[in-house]
């Protein structure tokens, strides 16, 4: 993915790029080209100064003796070789040690001349003075040239290299710290709870970007406006339900009582499962608006006793487990946690209820409780049912999920575990699965932190 910050940071070290390469070239160049570059210019400044540097008796001396070097010398031998020929006798006059005895410029014309020397091809530049008496002619091996020039050329490419790696790493942490408030922006929103839809924060964050936040902004209001309405309207639709709802499970009870052993009464039964159903539909969405709407905060925790209120609402889960001939084990060990009591009752009465509607006849159920290490609480609910299956099991917490093989006679509508996830997450605690009972069905594992605290709404 390419960001804003990796695209300027390409935009500004190019041209610096091309530049530092730009200048390598004009550099290179410079010291190689031939008659005007650095290369050639030396071998000009060198005859020159031999030139000006000879006496006009020079032509009248004989002597062949030469001054020696004193032994601190570092002397690596001969880089140029120089030759002064007498013009008017074609005489070599003087020459350096290293100097061939043949003239270096055959031609002994003035200027610039390439000649092979012993097999080896010497730069040779050649200046007579101005009366035509004497001629310099300063000669160097061309390898010698070509690597003094390549040196040079490494010299500044380390120097200049050095420079851009610190000016890009200079620019990079400019970038860094310029686009920090939006990194600090992009990890607070990444921490918020899915319904959290508070404004995003305009401070510290550059002016260019304001109308972009201040429109995400009236976005989040739109949002949180058409999530109260969705709220509103399943809360009023549960209540509305509650009423007649609780009328018609009542009227049924009494009409399966009026035509107990009647052939009617298998079909008044599958009436009192719909009416019971729909109840409980109408339940857990009304507990879902609750969910959507509550906002948990610090100040609204409290120390919940969650062993009393496991066994306050398996207690009352008792009459439906007879109904069906199941059996209930409770095992509890006084435990707390941090929460809201409302909450925490809808996560265990859903957990139960599910375990209820999914284990079988004469099927078995297990609901414990206790401390957990360093702190917290857990809760488990296990069932001898058909259990879950591997694939299906981080789907179930989805909401309004059903499993392939569920009927509508299991009476599950897909809300009771969605809403077990969003208050566990509220509390901070993790929901995990366990093998179940007897080898089958499945097992749910509630493990709340020891700081149990909502992770916002």
């Amino acid at each position: 993915m390419t960001t804003l910050r990796r695209r300027l940071t390409v935009m500004l070290l190019l041209p610096l790029l091309f530049t530092w390469a730009a200048s390598f070239v004009f550099q290179y160049l410079v010291i190689t080209e031939a008659r005007t570059g650095i290369r050639d210019q030396s071998l000009v400044d060198a005859a020159n100064q031999a030139i000006l540097s000879l006496r006009s008796n020079l032509l009248a001396g004989e002597s062949d003796e030469r001054f020696e070097l004193p032994p601190s010398s570092q002397y690596r031998g001969d880089r140029s070789v120089i030759q002064i020929w007498s013009l008017n006798d074609r005489r070599l006059v003087l020459w350096s040690p290293e100097a061939p005895l043949q003239p270096l410029n055959p031609t002994f014309n003035d200027g610039f001349s390439d000649v092979d020397v012993g097999g080896e091809v010497f730069r040779v530049y050649t200046i007579s003075d101005a009366f035509g008496q004497v001629q310099v002619q300063l000669a160097r091996d061309d390898s010698e040239l070509r690597y003094e020039a390549v040196a040079g050329f490494k010299r500044g490419l380390v120097i200049v290299s050095t420079l851009f790696l610190a000016l890009a790493a200079v620019v990079w942490i400019v970038l860094r710290q310029a686009f920090r408030p939006l990194n600090l922006a992009g990890d607070s929103i990444q921490r918020r709870a899915p319904f959290d839809l508070a404004p995003l924060p305009l401070d510290g964050l550059p002016g260019e970007l304001h109308p972009y936040v201040q429109s995400i902004n009236a976005l989040l209001l739109r949002l949180q406006a058409a999530m109260d309405h969705e709220r509103r309207f399943l809360a009023d639709a549960a209540h509305e339900l509650r009423t007649p709802l609780a009328a018609l499970s009542a009227q049924t009870e009494l009409l399966l009582q009026g035509i107990a052993g009647t052939p009617a009464a298998e079909a008044g039964a599958k009436l009192r499962a719909v009416a019971q159903r729909t109840a409980r539909l109408a339940e857990q969405l009304l507990d879902q608006a609750r969910m959507d709407a509550v906002s948990e905060k610090d100040s609204d925790l409290e120390t919940v006793a969650l062993d009393q209120l496991v066994v306050l609402l398996v207690r009352d889960s008792e009459a439906a487990a007879t109904r069906k001939r199941q059996r209930i084990q409770l095992d509890v060990q006084a435990c707390e946690v941090r929460g809201r009591m409302d909450t925490l009752g809808m996560l265990v009465r859903n957990l139960v209820d599910n375990a209820l509607r999914y284990t079988p006849e004469d099927g078995q159920i297990a609901v414990a409780c206790g401390p957990a290490e360093g702190g917290g609480a857990w809760l488990r609910v296990a069932d001898d049912g058909p259990g879950i299956a591997p694939q299906e099991q981080a789907r179930v917490f989805d909401r309004f999920y059903r499993g392939p093989g569920v009927g509508a006679g299991d009476g599950g509508s897909g809300i009771g575990l969605s809403l077990v996830a969003q208050i566990a997450a509220r509390h901070g605690a993790t929901v995990t699965f366990a093998p179940g009972l007897n080898g089958r069905g499945v097992a749910l594992v509630v493990t709340f932190p020891g700081d149990a605290a909502p992770a916002g709404t």
